[in-house]
């Protein structure tokens, strides 16, 4: 028998209406799967009391006969990055650990005129800085299913939980991969939609440029679901696309027969764990058993790590510098610190070139995207790599020549295209392994299609870890 707690987005909201179970009664059930299995602090911020005054409002409305959305009165928890008015939002940073903010970020007030629940913020690294998640303020997150091992970051806490069920909905958002790591790194479904689809106020400027918000779900229609309730133009982001026709949760349905997708182990660059790469090659038949034309192609990305911090590194020092005091580096993780110097030697032509390079790998993947609807890649090279560093030495027994190479998922960010990580089995030992979706630009709907025809013949949310 599915415990509450095991129940997806979409099924809640189903048993709520009929009155099989109140809203109340889901919130309670996830509150205490939390105080019991709660992994190393994936969640960092237990707001019960009041998730539960939501609840109630739900059940309330439910009684007098209300409309029932897809999402209706399913508890949903906010990455600690995204504020959350009246509830604490640290960044994972000792230089925000006692802040509280005065308003929503424009996503929250989607999810909660949604009538969606919000209870629980979970652990992220200090400004989203890194590929694990730890901090000064909470500790670390560590992986539900080796306890040894990371979850990724830097929405590694929102992956844990969905994984540890925690509750089916979570919100994160993706600078260079900080949705597709976790998820992948966690056996979860994690989408990075086209940029600027949800929108981001208030704005940080160091992030702004390349961040994605977006959900981590248990299934791809949970993530969907999510999509169409956060989507649309905001005027406070500049950014934010104006409005798509029809809905995200419906374009999940179809089949992807005849659909052109290309392969490739590494997007240009790299190399991959044969372990990986044996589970990746595996669900790329089943993508051909769907019906799709599959080739060996890849869009020969040079590793761009060089474009991605010359477009971070000076816009994350000069936030700090307007939003600090002095003496504000020692506060600072040491993965920051360290980006600190690099950035105060940088000159205006390092950060034009920078731009400059971006330009270039965004014109190499709109001419690769006129063959392809979508390309496939391992999200990461390896499989979960040890708790407490920022990511692996060494890939296929050789050393990486700089910390970025075993990310597939940042050129993405370069890019702003649509991105998603599929879950498509576990190693030998138990661990979890992920398969990259990228779809043309503002192709959402195409990412979810084939994320869910995959998930149909392949599904992975009836697994859990043994906490």
């Amino acid at each position: 028998m599915t415990e509450l707690w095991q129940m997806s987005g979409m099924a809640l909201p189903r048993a709520i209406a009929s009155q099989e179970v109140s809203a109340v009664e889901a919130l309670d059930a996830i509150v205490a799967r939390v105080e019991a299995v709660n992994p190393k602090v994936a969640i960092v911020t237990l707001v019960a009391e009041r998730a539960r005054e939501e609840a109630r409002a739900v059940d309330a409305r439910i009684a007098a006969g209300a409309t029932v959305g897809p999402l209706y009165g399913v508890p949903v928890s906010i990455k600690d990055l995204i504020e959350t008015k009246g509830i604490r939002t640290t960044f994972g940073s000792l230089l925000r650990q006692d802040f509280v903010p005065e308003q929503d970020a424009v996503l929250v007030e989607r999810l909660r005129a949604a009538d969606c629940p919000i209870f629980a913020k979970t652990n992220t690294p200090d400004h989203g800085g890194k590929f694990a998640t730890d901090n000064q303020v909470f500790g670390a997150t560590n992986n539900p299913w080796d306890l040894s091992r990371s979850p990724g970051g830097s929405s590694g806490g929102a992956a844990a939980q969905v994984a540890a069920g925690m509750g089916p909905l979570a919100v994160g958002n993706d600078g260079g991969g900080s949705i597709r790591v976790p998820a992948s790194m966690c056996g979860v479904y994690g989408l990075k939609p086209q940029f600027g689809r949800i929108p981001s106020w208030p704005r940080h400027n160091g992030w702004y440029i390349l961040n994605h918000e977006g959900p981590i779900t248990r299934t791809v229609r949970d993530a969907a679901a999510l999509l169409d309730i956060m989507a649309g133009p905001d005027e406070r982001d500049w950014f934010s696309l104006p409005e798509q026709t029809g809905s995200y949760l419906e374009a999940c349905d179809g089949e992807i027969k005849g659909m052109r997708v290309a392969w490739s182990p590494t997007p240009g660059y790299g190399r991959v764990d044969p372990a990986v790469l044996e589970r990746c090659q595996a669900a790329v038949r089943t993508f051909e058993e769907l019906g799709c034309i599959v080739e060996e192609a890849s869009p020969q990305i040079s590793n761009p790590d060089q474009i991605f911090l010359g477009m971070i590194v000076p816009r994350l020092l000069v936030q700090f510098e307007q939003e600090f005091p002095a003496g504000f580096a020692e506060k600072l993780d040491p993965v920051l610190q360290s980006f600190l110097p690099l950035g105060e030697q940088m000159t205006t032509r390092d950060v034009f070139a920078a731009i400059y390079g971006d330009y270039a790998v965004h014109d190499l993947l709109v001419a690769f995207f006129q063959q392809y609807e979508l390309f496939l890649t391992p999200t990461l090279a390896t499989p979960p790599y040890a708790s407490g560093i920022f990511g692996p030495s060494e890939v296929a027994g050789e050393a990486v020549s700089s910390p970025l190479e075993p990310f597939f998922t940042y050129p993405f960010n370069l890019t702003g295209q649509p991105a998603a990580s599929v879950p498509v089995g576990f190693t030998d030992s138990g661990l979890p392994v992920g398969l990259q979706i990228v779809g043309r630009r503002f192709a959402e709907k195409a990412v979810l299609r084939a994320s869910a025809c995959f998930e149909a013949a392949r599904p992975w949310a009836d697994r859990w870890p043994a906490l």
